[in-house]
């Protein structure tokens, strides 16, 4: 991989000379690298490093991952495969589960209060069920 003032280097010598082998010779790179980084210097005008064009991109754009929040609030307690039916989207409840994890909204199981076990318990005594 070549820093970017080397990028800027090989290029000006093959725009001068036009022999891709000579100069790949030169800077110990492959002959490609040179039809490459001439390409993207036509393309963009600049041989930098395209660093943000690295990784896997996100499948939820901003807008469904806006849409999923309005129907969140709008009503709290619909599912992750309900969220995906009502907004027609194609990716996978995991998907849809990570980007609500990641908004900051949690699912909460309910549960009974000690209070309300103690009452179930002792009905359950009551009734000669235990």
């Amino acid at each position: 991989m070549l820093h970017n003032e080397a990028g800027e280097l090989l290029v000006e010598a093959y725009e001068r000379t036009h022999n891709a082998k000579e100069v790949a010779e030169c800077y110990s790179v492959d002959e490609s690298i040179v039809y490459r980084l001439e390409r993207q210097k036509k393309a963009t005008g600049s041989v930098k490093l395209r660093t943000n064009q690295r990784g896997r991109k996100p499948l939820l754009s901003e807008d469904a991952l806006s849409a999923i929040s309005k129907t969140i609030q709008e009503r709290p307690d619909i599912t992750i495969d309900e969220i995906i039916e009502k907004l027609d989207l194609h990716v996978t409840n995991e998907t849809v589960r990570k980007a609500v994890i990641k908004m900051g909204y949690v699912r909460k199981k309910k549960s009974l209060h000690a209070t309300e076990r103690e009452r179930s318990r002792c009905s359950r005594t009551e009734k000669g069920m235990e």
